[in-house]
């Protein structure tokens, strides 16, 4: 144990020039080196020879390499070794690394340690480098001040090694230039040879000290000529560490240090490093996975995201290879929803960050740059599973407009001609199972929205939940509710190619009946669902008025197509007049709110298909709707046309006015319109279907409930659009319960003022209500059956070939049901479908089933009453309508009497000349 007390005050009598905290010009204050080295003489008594000895047995060098080390040549190397000695004493008997008292060292005493060591790094490190580190201007001022001696600087390099893992001396990155100059000493004796204690030295500047320090280290030294064997070493030591762990983030890092370099320049420097084709494909894959990691934990750091995503796309554009690994770690970020482990119902698969998150790192990894980003390309086939996504969380979420900004950034990148159709219509007719399969959500989840702790759950619903999200709604919305329209116009122009194409393909025969939910889902998608969606996208993109700014830039396209979708009749006259109906009212908006289109060239040209159409459909509608086209081409703003539409638009925008009596009023005289066969009302009914759904999600009961009134009105116009839209808004999962209870109100009211004429819709109206019936939530399966008895009493002569299915759903209900008003609502389907039968003897075998169900309620006394008085009143119309059919059929059998006076002067013929005067009929 030595007196720590004396060496700080030899310390004290020291100057030490070379220090960042004395360093000044040395032109002022003469070398301080041969003061202190007497000083050093003086107050150290143990001869040099041995404090050599004694450092060289501590850091482990041979006796060889003591030999090779001459103290008394140089002044410079005794002071070395001196004031290494003094610092090696200290650091052996002071415990730096303890918190204990008697261990502690003053703050002044700290200080003059840290200066010590930058003295001794400066004489010892940077005085013996490689001649080739002096061609930098921060080694050039050491050259020549110490001869080198690899021995003397391989003790050296142990010495700090051993030192710098001492905390304390790293204040305020006091140690910064003694770790480079260490790098330097390490780097400048591994080229003279191999040394585990060399090797030793580097692993603990890589993995103790600051990695960032070390690739800024590396970069400072490479930037200086070097000699090839020098500049391959460092060189290697940069590639070998990069492929570390945490190697890249470190390398960036050490690079955003560097001050006044812009961060895109920092970028292409690491890109330019690190994606390079001299790596193994083992290496360019390891270094993918770590530039993802690193892209996932720095999302908020731009800079940082752009050398990360930047450097991404270059290793991409490598190989092939890298393609592929890149899709498949892609993939796994969307696995858990699209094809989860387990499905278990109410397991939370994934929490709001996660998602979140997930989501951020798509629109940094494909939006970031325009050139940094990877290629959109790789988005296509999760297009359904993004617009999944964007449908099901709230428009107020940040991670919603960034779901919107990737879905627009991969259409945009798609060639408008090829590419962007195929993709559309692909998207359009994109089916759960279509192979080659497209990334989708798994049919059991469910995203449910923030409640009041704001965050989003994903987990796993009933096993009967479906998901319906409706492409043909949500991309339309996504278009409309951004700013990129020319996109928003090319999206427009490819459906109405779209459409125009449908007019050409023929669909298969229909339908008359359907005996199973699987046959009437695949019927509607087959027949309507296709070009329903088309209808609804259209619809809505046409009222976007930034549309109507671009078609007119872009008129000589958009009126080719409208050419070519007129000159187009296909065998099915209903379904195209639907079509073209659509087509000629949207082109009849766009005339209308674009003076430029109206004026064109063009428009001039679609006279003569306008006029042919006219001529050739018998459908007043579509001649009503040619003749009000023409008359804007002809000369649009004549008085008179504006006094014929105007009542229809006066309704149209009391009804998307937000005041509930300004829409009733405007409902209402919507219906005044209908009922008088208003021409420019009647040429516009997709436009008043869309309204009304619209205004059927109003909470307001005045509004909603005239709402209803408006559709009842308008299935005189469109029957089939009808009910074709609301039985598609009815079973919508993705709609909320209290709108889709009032649309199946609505559906019921309309089929009742069909009448009998609603059985040409018995299947779509039945089968509609016993989808219903199988669904988990309890409310809407009550309503279901309470609609389908309703519906039952309605078509009972129709309902035979849903009979079996229909007496299923009822005893499923009443055995497995937990839910009282649902078992209810299943008994009076019975019993309605019993009122709604004329003549029993038309449906001997629907009775037995009946009866025997209903008995089988009513004689069990732990039922519950009112299910009992509904399987009552149903035996009690049975009873009722067997008496009147016996009744009936004895008067019709019974025998008349007649008593018949034959006159006198008739002729009586041969036959009845025997016959008595009174006969029996």
């Amino acid at each position: 144990m030595i007196n720590t007390a004396k060496y700080f005050a030899l310390l004290e009598n020291l100057k030490f020039n070379k220090a960042l905290a004395n360093k000044v010009n040395n032109s002022e204050i003469p070398d301080a080196l041969v003061n202190n080295l007497l000083i050093l003489e003086k107050y150290a008594k143990l001869e040099l020879d041995k404090q050599l000895h004694e450092l060289c047995l501590e850091y482990q060098l041979t006796a060889d390499q003591e030999s090779s080390i001459d103290p008394g040549t140089d002044p410079t190397v005794s002071y070395i070794l001196r004031l290494q000695h003094v610092l090696h004493s200290i650091t052996r008997n002071i415990n730096f690394h303890s918190d204990a008292k008697e261990d502690l060292i003053s703050v002044a005493h700290l200080k003059l340690c840290i200066q010590a060591i930058q003295e001794l790094s400066y004489y010892s490190l940077r005085c013996q480098l490689h001649e080739d580190f002096y061609k930098s201007p921060i080694f050039l001022e050491a050259q020549g001040k110490v001869k080198a001696n690899p021995s003397l600087l391989l003790l050296n390099v142990q010495f700090f090694v051993n030192l710098l893992p001492i905390r304390q001396f790293h204040i305020a990155n006091s140690m910064e230039l003694v770790q480079r100059d260490l790098l330097a000493a390490i780097m400048s004796l591994r080229v003279q040879e191999e040394s585990e204690h060399l090797d030793k030295a580097i692993s603990y500047l890589w993995e103790q000290e600051s990695k960032a320090d070390f690739f800024r280290h590396i970069l400072l030294l490479k930037a200086t000529p070097l000699c090839t064997p020098l500049a391959k070493l460092l060189h290697h030591q940069l590639l070998g560490k990069l492929n570390s762990p945490q190697g890249f983030g470190s390398f960036v890092d050490a690079l955003q240090q560097t001050p006044n370099v812009n961060p895109t320049r920092n970028a292409e420097i690491v890109a330019s490093i690190v994606a390079r084709k001299g790596f193994s494909q083992l290496a360019q894959q390891k270094m993918i996975l770590q530039v993802l990691e690193f892209c996932k934990f720095n999302l908020q750091d731009a800079d940082k995201i752009c050398a990360g995503v930047l450097t991404l796309r270059r290793l991409h554009d490598l190989s092939v290879t890298n393609q592929k690994k890149i899709e498949e770690i892609l993939s796994k970020h969307w696995e858990t929803l699209i094809d989860p482990e387990d499905v278990i119902n109410g397991l939370i698969l994934m929490d709001h960050q996660e998602l979140c998150n997930n989501i951020l790192l798509w629109q940094q990894l494909f939006c970031s740059s325009s050139v940094a980003c990877l290629p959109s390309n790789l988005l296509i086939p999760y297009l359904p599973l993004l617009l999944q996504l964007y449908d099901s969380l709230p428009l107020e979420l940040p991670a919603t407009s960034q779901l919107s900004g990737i879905i627009l950034r991969c259409l945009d990148n798609r060639d408008r001609e090829k590419e962007l159709p195929e993709i559309l219509k692909r998207l359009f007719k994109w089916k759960v199972k279509e192979k080659p399969a497209w990334k989708c959500l798994h049919p059991r989840i469910l995203i449910l929205p923030p409640t009041n702790s704001n965050q989003i759950q994903v987990k796993v619903a009933h096993k009967e939940h479906e998901v319906d999200h409706d492409m043909g709604r949500i991309l339309p919305g996504l278009l409309v509710s951004s700013s990129h329209h020319s996109l928003t116009c090319n999206v427009f122009l490819a459906l109405l190619g779209f459409m125009g194409n449908q007019l050409k393909e023929k669909t298969s025969a229909s339908v008359d009946l359907i005996s199973s939910e699987t046959e009437l889902k695949d019927f509607l998608h087959s027949k309507y669902q296709l070009k329903l969606d088309l209808l609804i996208a259209l619809n809505q993109m046409v009222a976007h008025q930034p549309l109507r700014a671009q078609l007119a830039m872009q008129t000589k396209s958009f009126l080719l197509i409208l050419q070519d979708l007129l000159l187009q009749r296909s065998g099915e006259q209903e379904t195209t007049d639907h079509i073209l109906l659509l087509v000629l009212n949207l082109l009849q908006e766009l005339f209308e709110g674009s003076e430029d289109l109206r004026l064109s060239d063009g428009s001039k040209e679609l006279k003569d298909q306008l006029r042919q159409l006219g001529c050739q459909s018998s459908n007043p509608l579509i001649q009503q709707s040619v003749q009000s086209l023409l008359t804007l081409i002809n000369g649009a703003w004549r008085p008179s046309e504006a006094v014929k539409i105007q009542p229809f638009q006066k309704a149209r925008s009391l009804i998307e006015d937000k005041q509930s009596h300004l829409q009733v009023y405007g409902i209402q005289m919507m219906m005044d319109l209908l009922k008088k066969r208003d021409p420019a009302t009647m040429s516009q009914g997709h436009l008043i279907i869309a309204l009304a759904l619209t205004t059927l999600k109003d909470k307001e009961s005045y509004t909603f409930l005239n709402c209803v009134r408006l559709f009842v009105s308008l299935v005189h116009v469109m029957e089939s659009e009808v009910l074709d839209r609301l039985s598609d808004e009815y079973l919508s999962e993705t709609a909320e319960l209290d709108y889709r209870l009032v649309v199946g109100e609505t559906i019921l009211k309309v089929a009742q003022e069909l009448g009998p004429l609603s059985y040409r819709y018995k299947g779509l109206l039945l089968n509609c209500f016993m989808h219903g019936s199988r669904s988990p939530v309890h409310e809407f399966r009550m309503s279901a059956f309470a609609n389908l008895a309703q519906l039952c009493r309605l078509l009972a002569y129709q309902v035979q070939n849903f009979f079996q299915e229909l007496l299923q759903l009822v005893n499923s209900e009443l055995t497995t049901g937990c839910y009282v008003p649902a078992k209810r609502a299943a008994v009076l389907v019975l019993a309605e479908l019993l009122n709604g039968m004329e003549n029993l003897l038309d449906y001997q075998d629907m009775l037995l089933p009946i009866y025997r169900l209903l008995r089988a309620i009513e004689a069990e006394e732990s039922c519950d009453p009112q299910m009992r008085q509904h399987a009552a009143n149903g035996l009690k119309i049975l009873n009722e309508k067997c008496r009147q059919l016996i009744k009936s059929s004895l008067e019709e059998n019974s025998l008349q009497k007649q008593i018949k006076v034959l006159g006198i002067k008739d002729e009586v013929s041969p036959q009845r000349k025997n016959r008595h005067i009174l006969e029996l009929n």
